[in-house]
């Protein structure tokens, strides 16, 4: 009967903070207007797109190569895209050259020269190298002289192509792809900031101004303590969740309206292409790190008597989470022992062991032992926001010292 009883009281504060949240003028604008923004994003790009001219091709530079060494032809160079090539064989000299890039007649030009040794040189000149081009050009060279090298002394055509072919090259990232792992880890420890950062100081201003109205009196003594903090914190936590909802169903929405926009923007597409587990373990470690945070914010807020000092009591919490942030992305970034340190540090988990496995390899058990960890500390956070809740509300006037808030927890029995 007490059980039902206590569920009832439970259900009565919830209801009531999640309803009145999601019904205020403030929640539903402001829901409003980020997924005006969203929409707005993901389509407006398509739509441009579509109505713009397509803008006129470059013009294509101009290359001339003299080859002084009768030794190389004009098919030589035609792997190289993008310039109109002038071949001819001959002498000259590299101020020739110049002159003819000085005076516009060409926008690169090269020589291909043979030393009494019989090496081969090559003199580019063009007004400013910028792009690959003496690069590629020095690559086609030298495989164009292997190439007559080799068919000089006889190799036969085919051996000839088989030993320059290019090798295919696979790379293997032991660690985890940066790029894939990092995107999703970003977007979660941002969503986390701030989703802990907005709805937490809901929460502790929730408990404030009760408080400051005196009203928590008369709460107090019509319900349970542990009624009160936990639908409060659920409540609007819950509240937060909606909205977040409402936004990444906004997203998923116009990203497949808009895919054939964005499927070729390799962020955009990263951020809608990821696995299910990868959805699944961020929504398991946001949901622990919010209510973590929450508890805490809900403690701090039964601390003061007035809304206004809550900006002040959270300052530790904010400096706590920023550690946490700048600790997880440098650690994804350089790795190191650090940010495995960190994802055992249940305040730490959700972002860095998050972050762990998206960017490595982590052995299944160390991701049992941190969500249990985890869950543990959102436990624990939550019998000491009641414990704190049922000590704070108590407290009226100037905010209490840690000693003070101790000897009260201390001679706490409920």
């Amino acid at each position: 009967m007490r059980s039902n009883s206590s569920f009832r009281q439970f259900g009565t504060v919830f209801n009531h903070e999640y309803r009145q949240l999601i019904r205020s003028k403030f929640f539903r604008g402001f829901t409003a207007v980020v997924l005006l923004g969203i929409i707005l994003l993901l389509t407006i790009p398509p739509m441009t797109a579509k109505k713009a001219a397509p803008a006129p091709q470059a013009a294509e530079k101009t290359l001339l190569i003299i080859d002084s060494t009768n030794m190389f032809k004009r098919a030589d160079f035609d792997a190289e895209p993008g310039y109109v090539i002038t071949f001819m064989q001959g002498d000259s000299t590299a101020e020739k050259l110049k002159a003819q890039i000085d005076s516009g007649t060409y926008d690169n030009a090269m020589l291909i020269g043979q030393s009494p040794q019989g090496a081969i040189s090559l003199d580019f000149v063009t007004k400013r190298s910028l792009d690959s081009l003496p690069q590629d050009l020095l690559t086609f060279t030298a495989a164009a002289n292997i190439r007559n090298t080799m068919a000089q002394y006889g190799v036969p055509a085919p051996a000839i192509a088989q030993a320059l072919t290019v090798p295919e090259l696979t790379i293997t990232e032991t660690t985890g792809s940066l790029m894939n792992g990092f995107l999703p880890s970003y977007i979660m420890i941002m969503v986390m900031f701030y989703s802990i950062v907005a709805y937490g100081v809901m929460v502790a201003s929730g408990v404030a101004q009760e408080k400051s109205s005196r009203a928590m009196e008369l709460l107090i003594t019509s319900a349970r303590t542990k009624n009160l903090i936990l639908g409060k914190i659920l409540g609007i936590g819950l509240a937060g969740l909606t909205q977040l909802a409402i936004w990444l169903a906004g997203m998923f929405v116009f990203f497949q309206i808009n895919f054939s926009y964005w499927k070729d923007n390799a962020i955009v597409s990263g951020i809608f292409g990821m696995s299910a587990s990868t959805v699944v373990f961020m929504l398991l470690f946001y949901l622990l790190g919010f209510f973590m945070y929450a508890a805490l914010y809900g403690a701090i807020g039964s601390l003061v008597s007035r809304t206004e000092d809550v900006q002040v009591v959270q300052l530790p919490i904010i400096l706590i989470l920023l550690i946490g942030l700048v600790v997880t992305i440098f650690g994804i970034i350089f790795s190191g022992p650090l940010l495995t340190i960190f994802s055992f540090i249940p305040i730490y988990t959700p972002m860095s062991m998050f972050a762990r496995i998206n960017t490595s390899f982590v052995p299944w058990w160390q991701i049992l032992i941190s969500l249990a960890l985890s869950a543990a500390f959102v436990a624990f956070f939550a019998w000491a926001a009641v414990k704190i809740y049922r000590v704070g509300v108590l407290m009226y006037g100037k905010t209490p010292s840690v000693k003070e808030l101790i000897r009260a927890l201390r001679d706490d029995k409920a």
